[in-house]
């Protein structure tokens, strides 16, 4: 690749080394940029090309770095910044370096040697937890993903999520570079734009949500079709997982978490908890069948040997391949029995007329937990004709003792559902308190 070969496209614009040469020799007016070594800084800048210039300098140079999606609000980057050990934050159009107070009574341990990403952790309950990765861990990560996933070679990655997330940043973008292939990061998010693209360009590997790739296919005109396409975040609902494989020549599907990245890769994802063998350097251990999960628990060889706690439950079958099966937190223990959200909802995403379902748990004197689900349907369904319907569908300890339909279900900002806020809603202490007066008596 010469100076003047794009190293990447945002959108339709192609950038070069020069490029990104220039635009670092402007930002290098400000010292902690020129000279990163062994500090922390914040970045929320509007513009991808100019944030992806500057992550690749200071890894280069060893600098830390804390990403912040473009769209937050300005006071609540200046608190995450502040929260995380950041000096300074650089924001809106790389004018601005703002310096940061230190937060009273806060210790932040010192950036690793060769400089860190500094990420907050997507988790579904409380605030974010700050992770702090050293860029030779993710230097080791790329390496071992882009020599395990054999499929992406020739393919052009579509980075159609946040490039300051970890997902889209590392396996999206860094990881088409060390390919040696100009990914195409998109920041227009209307889904025709990102059809046009991929049709554009049929060799495509596309990076998204899973709630914008459900979009998508809904939206692919039937003379078009997908090349590859990446999944990751959540398991996605068997029906949806069909759909997208009857118009896709691949469907991957990986998993990872924030404080040791991507741990496994499914290069032909057949089943929405298969998550495909572990990266070589780690080890992944986990339950020995789906009637006998444990935590998935990951340890990065050659680091601390920290065992990484991943709260998902799941197993490692006979070809050592990982499947996911549920949060731990979200598992419901109906007298005794797991039942996971994901079967529950597969089921009542083939009825004909519901378009959407999340199953959680709602406590219970009996049972100790039962089932309860939210849907979306096409148009009002009675709840006795449709739990008769399920009853045929599902084990007894399976079936929700509460059917609720609604308009719309709510989703966290980075587009997951939280069951746990699910479940603090439609907790009834009252009706638990009128079973125990009902034994009592």
């Amino acid at each position: 690749m010469t100076h003047t070969d794009p190293l990447f496209v945002v959108d339709t614009t192609p950038y070069t080394r020069a490029d990104i040469d220039q635009a670092i020799k402007a930002l290098c007016r400000h010292r902690v940029i020129a000279a990163p070594q062994g500090r922390r800084l914040a970045v929320c800048l509007r513009d991808s090309f100019q944030w992806l210039a500057l992550c690749l300098h200071l890894k280069a140079q060893g600098g830390s770095v804390l990403p912040i999606n473009p769209g937050t609000p300005l006071e609540a980057a200046r608190e995450l910044a502040r929260e995380t050990g950041c000096e300074h934050l650089l924001h809106g159009d790389g004018a601005t370096l703002e310096p940061l107070t230190p937060m009273p009574g806060r210790h932040v341990a010192e950036p690793a040697p060769g400089g860190e990403l500094i990420q907050l952790s997507s988790g579904t309950t409380g605030r974010p937890k700050t992770i702090a990765r050293a860029w030779t861990a993710i230097d080791r990560e790329l390496e071992s993903y882009v020599r395990e996933f054999i499929e992406a070679e020739g393919l052009i990655p579509i980075v159609a999520c946040p490039v300051t997330h970890s997902y889209g940043l590392i396996c999206g973008f860094l990881a088409g570079l060390r390919r040696g292939v100009a990914p195409r990061v998109i920041t227009n998010l209307n889904p025709r734009y990102i059809l046009g693209t991929l049709r554009d360009h049929p060799l495509h590997l596309l990076y998204a949500a899973p709630t914008l790739v459900s979009l998508l296919v809904r939206m692919l005109p039937q003379e078009q079709s997908f090349h590859t396409v990446m999944l990751s975040g959540a398991a996605l609902p068997g029906p949806l997982l069909e759909t997208i494989g009857s118009r896709a020549r691949r469907v991957c599907q990986q998993y990872g978490c924030s404080e040791a990245g991507c741990i496994a890769i499914a290069p032909r994802a057949d089943s929405p908890g298969l998550m495909g063998r572990p990266l070589p350097h780690l080890r992944v251990s986990a339950g020995r069948s789906a009637e006998m999960p444990e935590e998935i628990r990951v340890v990065v060889e050659g680091e601390t040997e920290r065992v990484i706690e991943t709260r998902d439950l799941g197993f490692l079958d006979d070809q050592g391949q990982l499947h996911f099966l549920a949060r731990l937190d979200d598992t419901i223990n109906v007298a005794g029995i797991n039942v996971y959200p994901g079967d529950v909802e597969d089921v009542f995403l083939r009825h004909p007329l519901i378009e959407e379902a999340v199953a959680f748990k709602r406590p219970d004197l009996y049972a100790g937990e039962r089932v309860c689900l939210q849907f979306v349907a096409r148009e009002t369904l009675d709840s006795e004709t449709l739990r008769r319907w399920c009853r045929e569908r599902l084990a007894p300890h399976q079936v929700p003792m509460l059917l609720e339909q609604v308009e719309h279900i709510d989703k966290l900002p980075n587009g997951k559902i939280s069951r746990h806020r699910l479940a603090q809603a439609h907790c009834d202490p009252y009706a638990v308190r009128v079973q125990a007066d009902e034994v009592a008596s």
